[in-house]
């Protein structure tokens, strides 16, 4: 489902007045860019627990290759490249392989489903009915939950959990 579908499936389950609608269109597209953002970052955080470790192993080995190669270099050629210059350092090249090497020695986490996208679509879809005046019932196939499909771009997935969860931490807050 392409986002201005998404959008217009959001405005028909809200229903707001005529008069409301480009503002709770604009509330909508916030919603969807706050459940992108949070599943990116959840993304990115989980990428340093990866088996694959995105990439770090080619990076880490291409930093160091660039530190021989600079050191190989005759002296009076050193001054004519940035590396010699205060633009890059050699600690920031250093800095850069000591960032890579903490990463890559982080233990991989067990392989799971992930569930940061529809974590944020409940949450974005409960803020979304609060404030139309509704309130989130945690049953399935109900407007909150609807929503959050809209939200999440996955009109088949089961809420439910994640609701019951997200109720739970509110009543403690």
């Amino acid at each position: 489902m392409t986002r201005e579908q998404q959008v217009r499936k959001a405005l028909e389950l809200l229903a707001p007045p005529t008069a409301e609608r480009e503002e709770w269109r604009h509330q909508i597209c916030l919603a969807l860019d706050r459940v992108e953002n949070v599943t990116l970052l959840a993304r990115s955080s989980r990428a340093g627990h990866s088996k694959k470790k995105g990439g770090l192993l080619r990076y880490d080995a291409a930093l160091r290759r660039l530190l021989i190669a600079f050191d190989s270099l005759d002296p009076a050629l050193k001054p004519w490249f940035n590396l010699a210059s205060g633009f890059t350092t050699r600690t920031t090249i250093e800095k850069e392989i000591h960032k890579a090497k903490s990463i890559m020695a982080q233990p991989s986490a067990p392989p799971r489903r992930d569930g940061s996208r529809s974590r944020a679509a409940v949450g974005a879809a409960y803020d979304l009915l609060t404030s139309r005046g509704h309130t989130g019932t945690v049953t399935r196939g109900k407007r909150w939950e609807k929503l959050a499909q809209i939200l999440a771009n996955d009109l088949t997935v089961d809420l439910f959990d994640h609701l019951r969860k997200f109720k739970q931490r509110s009543r403690r807050q």
